[in-house]
């Protein structure tokens, strides 16, 4: 499983999507959770059938309410943990902390900024567990930069949105 894999428009991902589409938040543009639970649901479990090859033990976020929804969804899915990243006074910091050896899923609702999943990335190998994949509900650029990991998006542009 090399390469980006993505669904294709016009599917139910993409219909939910446009239902609850995007907000701003501290880490960027994220699903606006508040809109339709339902919506969430579908998206959380195409994210988790997507991720369910790699095997990850945990998902890990960037700590905004509307990705700890839509990562609640994807963990529950798979029976794994979710683990949230914060920063904090300049230093980014694991809540709960990965055991070595863990195989992680990074996940947004996009990757707006290359540096955001390096970041977690070193993070992550300074625990000495690994990251299996990075997944993104919407493809953006930033998800291109993450070879030789494999990278799985659930659509590729929504309304317009890339």
């Amino acid at each position: 499983m090399n390469g980006i894999e993505c669904g294709v428009e016009g599917s139910t991902i993409a219909e939910a999507f446009r239902v609850v589409g995007m907000a701003s938040d501290t880490y960027g543009p994220t699903l606006n959770t508040g809109v339709s639970p339902g919506d969430i649901e579908t998206i959380g479990r195409a994210m988790a059938d997507a991720l369910r090859g790699y095997r990850p033990a945990a998902v890990v976020i960037w700590n905004t309410s509307d990705e700890a929804v839509l990562a609640h969804v994807i963990a529950r899915e798979l029976d794994i943990s979710v683990v949230r990243a914060e920063q904090i006074e300049g230093v980014v910091v694991l809540h709960p902390d990965v055991a070595p050896g863990t195989e992680v899923a990074l996940i947004a609702t996009t990757w707006d900024r290359p540096e955001k999943v390096t970041t977690l990335q070193n993070l992550i190998a300074t625990k000495q567990a690994d990251v299996t994949v990075v997944a993104a509900v919407l493809h953006t650029p930033a998800l291109d930069t993450t070879a030789p990991l494999p990278t799985v998006c659930l659509t590729r542009s929504v309304d317009g949105q890339v």
